[in-house]
């Protein structure tokens, strides 16, 4: 038997954000107006807090964004300095500008209230379509959105695959397997995985493909060959992740164990840890051999060329931006439904064949 709830919910109005975050409903209408009246972003972001915590919608009826008439797409990745996540960019605008939709772009900079606030944001503009690279631990402000009308697309998050929402991504188990095998294909035995914190989702999947492949083949893994750095966020000078990877090559090189292979999290931070290696005069792919995922173009801008896992982010962010903005044009929900690119190795030179 089924049970249904029938006490009425109250809605949240203006008065309720305005005393979760301490100043007037006056300032509140401003700010959630984006009328251009001066406040602090101290107090706009105590109120974007204050709104997206409540749940407050500026439509009674929860429609806003099934309503709109704003032709436009909302973009939130964590960073503009990695360039894979350009490459889903270039995919979802090329589709979007071709659909007639401009697209808004924001940068999170790995900052789970700056991306609430830039969710909220889109719901104040009415733009109905999201594609979220999220840093965020909850999905409740995704589901926030959804809830008003959005029709949402996830690429990577902390959080498990929401069902309301479409679910874009590489196979990242698949990848990591894929980057193993080849590199025990090639003789390697004794592998590391370097990786910033594994709060991801989809960071977890590729750290258990490694496992998943190295049992396979009955090689044994200790904890410490998956190394982490335990911090995260943009640099006000240089490339984050190109720098943890300097940071993870040094901190791979004072381990006991003598790794002959690496595998990068990514392609930028492959690109850190050879410098790192060649900091400290061992060479790639003579002395240890490196593997990354991505296949972005700085892969063949350094020496030696990068060997890495093509995940296709254009391919995958053309092909989201495709369904959702079908789905939002014919009225239909996203329910349970996975979009899914196989990856591909692409050989290069950074990875020896040690058996000859």
């Amino acid at each position: 038997m089924l049970y249904v709830n029938q006490q009425k919910k109250r809605r949240v109005v203006i008065s309720d954000v305005a005393k979760a975050a301490g100043c007037s409903p006056a300032t509140v209408s401003r700010v959630l107006s984006n009328s251009g009246y001066p406040v602090s972003e101290e107090l706009k972001q105590r109120i974007y807090e204050a709104a997206s915590k409540l749940g407050y919608l500026s439509d009674p009826n929860g429609r806003i964004l099934r309503t709109a008439v704003n032709p436009s797409v909302g973009i939130i990745i964590p960073s503009f300095q990695n360039p894979f996540f350009s490459q889903i960019i270039m995919g979802i605008v090329h589709l979007a500008s071709k659909r007639g939709y401009t697209s808004v772009v924001y940068s999170s900079q790995r900052d789970p209230a700056l991306e609430r606030k830039y969710i909220f944001d889109l719901i104040q503009k009415q733009i109905g379509c999201l594609f979220l690279c999220s840093v965020d631990d909850s999905p409740d402000t995704l589901k926030k959105y959804i809830s008003s009308g959005g029709l949402a697309c996830v690429f990577e998050s902390n959080f498990p695959p929401l069902s309301e929402a479409l679910n874009a991504t590489a196979d990242m188990f698949k990848a990591a397997q894929i980057a193993t095998e080849y590199l025990i294909s090639q003789g390697h035995k004794k592998i590391a995985f370097l990786t910033p914190p594994l709060s991801r989702y989809s960071r977890r999947q590729r750290v258990d493909g490694f496992k998943f492949a190295m049992s396979m083949h009955g090689l044994t893994i200790d904890p410490e060959d998956v190394i982490t750095v335990s911090y995260e966020g943009d640099i006000d000078e240089g490339l984050y992740e190109y720098t943890i990877g300097i940071t993870l090559a040094q901190k791979m090189l004072k381990q006991k164990k003598k790794y002959t292979a690496v595998i990068a999290l990514n392609d930028l931070i492959a690109c850190g840890v050879i410098a790192g290696l060649k900091q400290n005069n061992i060479r790639v792919p003579d002395d240890i051999s490196v593997i990354g995922f991505d296949d972005i173009p700085n892969s063949v801008m350094i020496s030696p060329q990068l060997t890495t896992i093509r995940l296709f982010g254009e391919v995958i962010g053309q092909r989201a931006a495709q369904m959702i903005i079908d789905s939002f044009e014919s009225n239909e929900r996203i329910n349970n439904i996975t979009l899914t690119v196989n990856p591909e190795l692409v050989i290069r030179e950074s990875v020896r064949d040690i058996r000859k």
